[in-house]
């Protein structure tokens, strides 16, 4: 893991929720960004759009992916989970998954409370999923920080990292703006049927959706630290 760079993977996923949810995908297949208040209030970023829908009106704005600037927030998570390595306070367990196609062990590393650069990490683990071999192509990092929102986020390389979840977000989007009269699919159906997927999905007309939408220059989508720490706190509250 020392021997690889940010830039090595390509790809990243992010992911966290309570009470709503942010998922960012950047694979070989899509670039998308989505962050769910409740289930028809959310943002959608696909195709240089910030797209925001709620109470069936749709809002958007043209905006670079650079300006979401997660491609810094992975960068500092990859820095992390590499500064994990060097704490010798690590629970090392190693399980067997039968199901699993190529990559059938599952090594994790567990990691008490621990002060990194200054912030305290409550929780935190590393999981490689081992091929026959014991390499692996993808780190996935769970990760609390105090004052901050449990977070999961992965890394992996373009080739051969198809995001189904990615789509999945995509096509439910598409579905609820009346893109496609097609619901979205179980797992297994996306996985067995590549080709279909992506036509739906290639069927989609977003332009379209610009028709019928207000343009708002101050839509934007949330900081992922500052949405971590106002996730902690609402459960906080809560609790």
């Amino acid at each position: 893991m020392y021997q690889i760079d940010f830039g090595d993977w390509k790809g990243y996923s992010v992911s966290s929720d309570f009470n709503s949810i942010v998922d960012v995908y950047k694979t070989e297949e899509y670039t998308l960004a989505y962050y769910e208040i409740s289930g028809k209030d959310y943002s959608v970023w696909y195709d240089g759009r910030l797209y925001y829908y709620t109470d069936d009106k749709l809002f958007y704005r043209d905006m670079e992916w650079e300006k979401l600037e997660t491609e810094n927030f992975a960068k500092e998570k990859w820095d992390l989970a590499r500064q994990l390595l060097e704490l010798e306070d690590v629970k090392l367990t190693c399980k067997y998954i039968p199901m699993a196609s190529d990559h059938k062990n599952l090594l994790k590393a567990e990691y008490p409370a621990a002060q990194i650069d200054g912030q305290q990490i409550t929780f935190a683990e590393l999981l490689f999923y081992l091929d026959e071999n014991g390499e692996f192509n993808k780190v996935t990092m769970h990760c609390t920080k105090e004052g901050e929102n449990y977070m999961s986020i992965s890394f992996f390389p373009y080739e051969g990292s198809t995001d189904l979840q990615a789509e999945r977000k995509l096509w439910s989007f598409g579905h609820d703006l009346g893109l496609t009269e097609e619901s979205v699919p179980a797992l297994s159906q996306q996985e067995e049927n590549r080709e279909w997927s992506r036509k739906m999905i290639d069927s989609m007309d977003f332009e379209v959706l610009i028709e019928r939408a207000e343009y708002a220059e101050d839509l934007t989508f949330p900081d992922l630290p500052t949405l971590l720490s106002e996730m902690a706190k609402e459960r906080e509250a809560a609790f």
